[in-house]
């Protein structure tokens, strides 16, 4: 299993023929100062398998600092359709976030997991401007 990408964006949805759709993809949030709230963003997230049937995929956003979560673990069931010729199926999660606070400015990471096993991460950031 492996991670195709993981994106921290402005918005993000899926069109009635299943594309997605991702507007403003970002690596830094900018503040003033913190403690700081931020309103509204989405996580979209795309991985490869070698398995077909409902799996369990978690996302978790990790202070690098300590390596504390900033937030509880996301946790989703997605279904990976039959395997094509190569063995593969893709599964992926769109996610709306609400009110994420930040207490500190540095750097932090996305980590994604499928069946409790780390396929992935991406690096953002916190940035005072």
């Amino acid at each position: 299993m492996k991670l195709n990408f993981a994106h921290i964006c402005d918005y993000a949805s899926l069109s009635e023929n299943g594309k997605v759709n991702i507007m403003g993809i970002f690596q830094s949030f900018f503040t003033k100062s913190v403690p700081f709230t931020y309103p509204q963003f989405f996580i979209v997230t795309n991985s490869t398998v070698n398995r077909s049937g409902n799996l369990k995929q978690s996302i978790r956003f990790i202070r690098d600092k300590d390596g504390q979560d900033i937030i509880s673990p996301l946790e989703f069931n997605v279904s990976a359709t039959q395997p094509s010729a190569s063995g593969e199926s893709k599964v992926g999660v769109l996610a709306r976030l609400n009110n994420v606070q930040f207490d500190e400015v540095g750097s932090y990471t996305v980590q994604i997991f499928i069946e409790e096993e780390k396929v992935g991460e991406a690096k953002f950031f916190v940035e005072e401007k």
